[in-house]
């Protein structure tokens, strides 16, 4: 106790300028920091470990992705998103159009997993499983939404990168001009789509 009471009173004699107060909290926030590293050290060994299993999304492949659900005539818009459950976050990765040209301002976007719409909100519950949760589409449920009802698109198809429950890394995002007519084709070329993302060469 004596010994704790000496060094309290050695650091506030040694502290007497702001910038010496400064490295002084300085060094006490490095030092809990580096005792919450050293003591959650196999914590964060298994959360870096299991990070860098996940498989990453194959943005060299995005152009054949896109060329490949283009070749549907009914598609207006295609949009590829990355996603972190953790964090809650779905980053827009790419947005083309049928023209070929890219929503470039849609880009960089994080529009959040779960929302305050509960028809995304079902959606995401529904890509976590493994599903290719499929709808009309009339009321934007964030900025690409908007982008996707400018475009003419009256029905969308979504689908988890990879296509199945073991991980949800990303998003494929799929509006049609009108609902397909061979709904389970679209899902399959979709799912494909992602097998695409999520595979290496």
């Amino acid at each position: 106790m004596s010994e704790t009471k000496d060094t309290v009173t050695s650091v506030l004699q040694y502290v007497d300028s702001p910038f010496k107060l400064i490295v002084v909290i300085l060094l006490g926030v490095l030092g809990y920091v580096g005792y919450f590293a050293y003591d959650n050290k196999n914590f964060l060994l298994n959360v870096y470990e299991k990070s860098n299993a996940l498989p990453k999304i194959q943005a060299a492949r995005f152009d054949h992705v896109v060329e490949l659900l283009m070749k549907d005539p009914n598609v207006l818009v295609v949009s590829i998103m990355s996603v972190d459950p953790i964090f809650n976050k779905r980053v827009i990765l790419r947005v083309e159009n049928r023209d070929g040209k890219r929503a470039k301002h849609l880009e960089g976007i994080n529009v959040g997993l779960f929302t305050s719409s509960s028809a995304n909100n079902s959606d995401v519950v529904e890509l976590m499983a493994g599903n290719v949760p499929c709808g009309f589409y009339s009321t934007p449920q964030s900025e690409a939404g908007i982008y996707y009802l400018e475009q003419g698109a009256t029905f969308g198809c979504r689908t988890s990168v990879p296509p199945d429950y073991t991980s949800f890394i990303g998003q494929i995002t799929v509006m049609y001009k009108d609902a397909p007519l061979d709904l389970d084709r679209a899902k399959a070329i979709l799912v494909i789509a992602a097998r695409m993302l999520s595979e290496q060469k």
